[in-house]
This record gives C-alpha cells, structure tokens and sequence, in this order.
C-alpha cells in the first residue's frame, strides 16, 4: 500500500479537487502511516523505487519490532469553513499549507536563525517556494512526497533525521503537522530526554497554530 502511495505522491502534476480527496496520507492521515514512511525511506533518505527487495522486507519486518520504534507524533486543528473552502479550491491545498507554515509569524525565529547558515552555505533555497516539488530544498528541508493534500519533507542535522508532514483532510476541516525521528521511543524515557520531547510537542503544536492562523480566511473553530 505504502510503496504504492509513494509512486502516487512522486508525481508533482497538480490535480482537480474532484480527485484529489483519494490522494491521502498512507494509513489515512495517522502517525503509524507517518511512522512507516519513516521507517521505509530511511527518513525521507532513500526512494523506495531505488531499494532492494531484500530490504524492503528486512524494513518491513522492522516495523514490526516494538523495542525499536522511533519517535513520531501527530497535531491536527480544526479551522474554519471560509479556510477549508480556500484550501478545496486550490489546485494543491499541501502547497498552501507549506507557505502558510514556513511563512507564519510562529516559524519566524527559526527561520531567522536558519537563513544566514543557508546562505552561505548555498545549497538551499531562503525564500519560500510559491510551488514545493519533489527534491526542492528550502532552509533544513528537503521535499520528498508530495500529493495534492499533503506534503513531506526530510531534513538531517548531524546523525539526527527525520521527516515533517503538513497535510489537510477536506472532510473533517483539519489541517496536521505530524514528526517522525530517528530517536527511539525507549531513549526518550530518559528524564533530561522526556523534557526535551514535552518542548518538542509544545513548539509543534505551537508551528501548526502558526499555520493555521497564516492561512487565509483564518477563523478557526475549537
């Protein structure tokens, strides 16, 4: 299922809104579907397309191993019925919500922090893309599935990678934010680790509140 959802969301040709509700998240918009894109690309590293078969099913069975599961979460907010009919009547709402989010008054400290390092380095883009494509890099991100309704980007800092999804249901008006790290859940228990994790969740929260309040027509219901 999911190997044939990546060939899907490969693809960067936008579609009509009469088709793009089928073009969902694998697992539908939940952080086991995050988790097992995750765990099947290397974190966004590596194309399914390009692995061996062997190894596809030696990261199958990985998901399957409850001592080794990395971190992931997912944040979804309701929004308003003027922003869910905006988003229905683009041709890719994902591109949207990825403006609406890097472009938020939320990310802007990290955006200003990030932005002298890229620029000197050069090997990514500092302004935000009116269109995210797949392999497009902006800041610490790389594009590495897109679909109509979705967007997921993999970054790495050190020996530290995962991926960030922005997404949005039409039908139950709820914009996402989900992670998925390669820190498993087992070191996270650690006390210092557990603190690092609840200001993880609250600044994710916080992005996806950024984001939603970018978005136009940005009334939200609670």
């Amino acid at each position: 299922m999911i190997s044939s959802y990546c060939r899907r969301c490969a693809s960067t040709s936008a579609s009509n809104p009469a088709t793009w509700a089928r073009n969902t998240l694998p697992g539908g918009f939940t952080s086991d579907g995050l988790k097992h894109y995750g765990l099947l690309t290397n974190f966004g590293q590596e194309s399914l397309e390009q692995l061996k078969s062997q190894e596809v099913r030696r990261r199958r069975r990985q998901l399957d191993d409850d001592t080794n599961q990395p971190y992931v979460d997912l944040f979804s907010k309701r929004i308003s019925d003027e922003c869910s009919d905006y988003l229905k009547s683009q041709a890719s709402p994902s591109d949207t919500l990825a403006q609406a989010f890097f472009g938020s008054k939320h990310f802007m400290p990290e955006r200003m922090i990030l932005t002298p390092v890229h620029l000197l380095s050069g090997e990514s883009s500092t302004s935000i893309p009116s269109s995210f494509q797949v392999k497009d890099r902006f800041l610490q991100w790389t594009v590495v599935c897109k679909s109509p309704l979705e967007l997921i980007l993999s970054w790495q800092v050190s020996n530290v990678k995962g991926v960030t999804m922005l997404a949005f249901d039409p039908a139950l008006r709820k914009a996402y934010h989900g992670n998925c790290i390669n820190v498993t859940e087992k070191a996270l228990d650690k006390p210092l680790a557990a603190t690092g994790l609840q200001l993880h969740k609250t600044y994710a929260q916080f992005l996806l509140d950024g984001m939603v309040k970018h978005l136009p027509s940005t009334k939200t219901n609670m």
